[in-house]
């Protein structure tokens, strides 16, 4: 369903380590700060606060609580952060699936009228296939990971969040991990 509130909405970048991928010393640090996968949230949707915070089980409690949520994409895109952090990969596969198709939908069904908000649109549909192509990583999905990278890369080149996660993915031999910063989308 179109929403119109959606030019307000925030996101924040959830960077969060994996097991086995420690990196050792600051330097090391700074040095594979390109290696990080990201996946992003809109943190003023249903379960965002919670999810800034990093308090995963309330923000799952919050999102299971409002299905009927007039913004169902931005609910299946935080669905689709908080399954993939609690490791529930089936539900994540199908959150993550559902945001996708709800950002290809609202791109449709985009009025001429708001012709003007099409590149934010399409930020969002950018958006939902990094969060899958990180989701595809995690689950040794390489081929559903460059897959969703080349979609997010055409959908939106510029995005910062598509620059950092195709930056991970292109760098996936060397040491790579999850990692919580914040991000804006206007």
């Amino acid at each position: 369903m179109f929403s119109h509130s959606r030019n307000s909405r925030t996101t924040v970048a959830l960077q969060l380590a994996l097991a086995g991928a420690l990196l050792v010393g600051s330097t090391a640090y700074a040095a594979d700060e390109a290696h990080t996968f990201e996946l992003t949230a809109f943190s003023n949707g249903t379960g965002g606060r919670a999810l800034l915070s990093g308090d995963y089980n309330t923000a799952k409690q919050e999102l299971s609580s409002h299905h009927q949520t007039l913004d169902v994409e931005t609910a299946a895109t935080n669905s689709c952060v908080v399954f993939t952090v609690t490791r529930q990969i089936d539900a994540a596969h199908a959150a993550c699936d559902k945001a996708v198709r709800e950002a290809q939908q609202e791109i449709a069904s985009l009025p001429v009228s708001l012709s003007w908000a099409r590149s934010e649109y399409r930020d969002y549909l950018a958006l939902a296939y990094t969060n899958r192509a990180v989701l595809n990583w995690v689950t040794n999905d390489a081929a559903g990971a460059q897959s969703d990278m080349k979609k997010a890369v055409a959908v939106s080149p510029k995005a910062a969040f598509v620059a950092r996660n195709l930056s991970a993915l292109q760098n996936h031999a060397a040491v790579a991990q999850l990692s919580v910063s914040s991000a804006t989308l206007k």
